[in-house]
């Protein structure tokens, strides 16, 4: 009996080491910040806003995990609240991003002509400038807000993946059920959710999902040069950002959120190594035909076993 196109998937993820120790990773972060936001303060020990100024940089112990910031501020009370911030606005830059991209790409990639042109122009004009540098000037301008911020991300994140999935959508409509859509007059709707969206799914999440660690870092360093993000805002990358002033004093301050930034962004990091193998069709084809053999090898060992007994 073959298994289900979703179990192959995931038996080659989990195959790699590197890969399934990322969706641990990310599987533990993801499970603390549904936790926050469901309980709130109630699972931390602190409230991560509560300035207590007489215990301003107190040293790690049982009573402050983490020890304290600047303020007395619990850091493991605020690394916790900010673990769903940023990777709650990771995925949602990312997510916005592909939406765009999906439009716009299907609809390059579908209608050619005068509107692939045009959609593709302006898509190249955001390619001359540096995704960060534009970033980090919007949310200079519009001030400090975790949407703003988002959004400042979003404005420039968003043209890979018209590329990806125009680019996807050329090689799909060259198919016989698009090109007998198209004789028959099939309205663009059924088309793209019959025949483009199934076909360029898989490439298109596969790329979103190794995406999120890269918008997670574009987000900290935002934060980190201390531009969009609130001040008070418990965000990894603006606890970090103590780091430019407070390194010889009292470097432990910023050096948990970073290293928290560092172990979450590898995470995704790592899941992209199972998934960059899911993409590739040679590869893939080589672990499935591989995976085949080694099933097929047990079998028979397991056979000349029970034929021993």
């Amino acid at each position: 009996m073959k298994k289900p196109p979703l179990k192959k998937t995931l038996g080659i993820v989990m195959s790699n080491r590197l890969s399934t120790t990322g969706f641990i990773i990310i599987l533990i972060f993801i499970a603390i910040a549904i936790l926050y936001t469901i309980f709130g303060n109630r699972i931390v020990p602190y409230n991560p806003l509560s300035i207590n100024l007489s215990d301003v940089n107190a040293r790690p112990s049982f009573a402050h995990l983490f020890g304290t910031d600047q303020l007395g501020r619990d850091i493991f009370s605020r690394v916790i609240a900010a673990i769903p911030v940023d990777i709650g606005l990771s995925i949602f830059i990312v997510l916005i991003s592909a939406l765009i991209g999906l439009f716009l790409g299907t609809t390059a990639g579908y209608f050619r002509g005068i509107v692939e042109e045009v959609i593709m122009r302006i898509t190249d004009l955001f390619f001359a400038f540096p995704p960060l540098v534009m970033s980090l000037a919007i949310a200079a301008t519009l001030g400090r807000s975790l949407i703003i911020a988002a959004f400042s991300i979003i404005f420039v994140w968003w043209p890979p993946y018209v590329r990806l999935v125009r680019g996807s959508t050329l090689q799909v409509s060259t198919s016989d059920f698009i090109t007998m859509s198209k004789v028959l007059n099939t309205k663009f709707s059924k088309i793209l959710f019959r025949g483009i969206l199934p076909n360029i799914m898989t490439t298109l999440v596969v790329y979103a999902t190794m995406d999120i660690g890269t918008a997670m870092l574009t987000l900290s360093t935002l934060g980190f040069l201390n531009i969009g993000i609130p001040i008070q805002q418990p965000e990894l990358g603006l606890m970090s950002s103590v780091l430019n002033t407070n390194l010889y004093l009292d470097p432990l301050e910023g050096l948990i959120p970073a290293i928290f930034i560092f172990i979450i962004v590898m995470g995704f990091s790592l899941i992209g190594e199972g998934l960059a193998e899911i993409i590739d069709p040679n590869i893939r084809s080589h672990l499935f035909s591989r995976r085949r053999r080694l099933e097929e090898m047990k079998k028979v060992k397991d056979s000349k076993a029970k034929a021993a007994d």
